[in-house]
């Protein structure tokens, strides 16, 4: 948001303004991206995205990101790109990296409260802080609050070890590796990917305070390989359009390392000076309002009555067997959760990422492997010379 209003300033008489709009009232954020646009006075450009759409485009999504993915965010993004070169657009400024430089994610917040509880263990009044997480999910880990305790409360007693805070984050994630076949499982367990991950951290790392430990590894991870990859320039240049980044020049870096960490995480507030920034140049809602990721769709995309055939053929036995990745009986098992979920409910987190995971690496496969890519033709390239200022230019 304060990316178009500022953008609008450099502007000529036509500014488009993009956004996404999703058929889930869950995800979807139309009403605040209405109130920017009209703020902003842009041409502003819509496009409203179901989950049959995500799955239509999938092994789209997957082809451009050349690696598995387990959300299915960047299909949403992908059709996004398609609209904006629909409309004779080639560049875009967007909002990507405003997160990592102010502290913005839930993550950071609940690495505070999980280190605030950790040096009182015993207290239950601190562990109450995790309700004030995650009220945008519909199966939000801190509505049992059992459940919570126990999940947040794992490995309290290390709260002060480099990446505590993504603990969390990387235990789930490490659960799908449930369904590896035993091949894979006991190559998998021979390295550990978090151990050399926290082994080539600066020297200096234990040093910083806990927030900019959190930011660097944030940034390194997630954002480099993920946002800024998968989900961002390859959806983008899918349909050759670039994207630019004003949260992420050097000199806005800087200054935002520079910070005092209350200027960023001003107690459970994200991003506190930057909605101070913001506050006169955009609407009230906009900036008051508590973080909501962007999210999507994801598992159940693949299940509806009308699902794609391929995702039966690429989640079949013969497919899983021919890619020898993960085990045939436990990918089955999890489909089923999936089918038994279309009447409504969803899955969780980690069930979510698996299938997902699943599906994009059966569809790699099929891609990339099954089926080779046929070898490009080599161009019959030419010279031409520049008399003027006798320069030979490749054609």
């Amino acid at each position: 948001s304060l990316v178009a209003k500022l953008g609008r300033r450099f502007a000529g008489e036509r500014f488009h303004t993009f956004s996404l709009r999703f058929a889930d009232a869950e995800y979807d954020e139309t009403d605040f991206q209405r109130l920017v646009a009209a703020r902003t006075a842009s041409e502003h450009h819509e496009i409203v995205v179901s989950r049959g759409d995500i799955a239509d485009v999938f092994p789209d999504v997957v082809r451009h990101a050349e690696r598995p993915i387990l959300r299915t965010a960047p299909a949403p993004l992908f059709l996004l790109s398609r609209l904006v070169r629909e409309r004779g657009i080639k560049v875009v400024l967007t909002g990507e990296g405003a997160d990592e430089m102010f502290a913005g994610y839930d993550l950071f917040r609940e690495g505070k409260i999980r280190r605030f509880w950790g040096r009182q263990p015993t207290s239950t009044r601190r562990a109450l802080l995790l309700q004030r997480l995650y009220p945008y999910l519909s199966r939000s880990p801190v509505h049992e609050q059992a459940l919570a305790r126990q999940f947040f409360g794992r490995n309290i007693a290390a709260h002060q070890a480099p990446g505590f805070a993504h603990d969390t984050r990387w235990r789930t994630t490490s659960a799908i590796k449930r369904l590896f076949c035993p091949d894979i499982s006991a190559a998998v367990e021979r390295s550990d990917a978090v151990t050399e991950l926290l082994s080539m951290l600066p020297a200096e790392f234990r040093r910083w305070n806990p927030l900019a430990q959190d930011q660097h590894l944030e940034i390194q991870t997630l954002m480099s390989s993920y946002l800024l990859s998968a989900q961002g320039d390859r959806m983008l240049m899918a349909h050759s359009v670039e994207g630019r980044f004003p949260f992420l020049d050097d000199n806005v870096a800087a200054l935002a390392n520079k910070l005092p960490d209350a200027y960023k995480l001003h107690g459970l507030d994200e991003k506190h000076v930057l909605k101070r920034m913001a506050a006169p140049l955009l609407p009230l809602e906009v900036v008051a309002r508590k973080k909501q990721p962007y999210r999507a769709p994801n598992a159940l995309s693949f299940f509806a009555s009308d699902a794609p055939a391929y995702v039966g053929d690429a989640l079949s036995e013969t497919a899983l067997r021919a890619a020898g990745v993960f085990d045939v009986k436990s990918v089955t098992s999890l489909v089923r959760k999936c089918q038994a979920k279309t009447g409504g409910g969803d899955m969780s987190n980690t069930d979510n990422m698996a299938l997902v995971g699943v599906l994009s690496t059966q569809l790699l496969h099929q891609q990339f492997v099954a089926v080779r890519p046929g070898s490009a033709v080599v161009p019959d390239l030419s010279v031409d010379v520049d008399y003027e200022n006798r320069q030979r230019v490749p054609a």
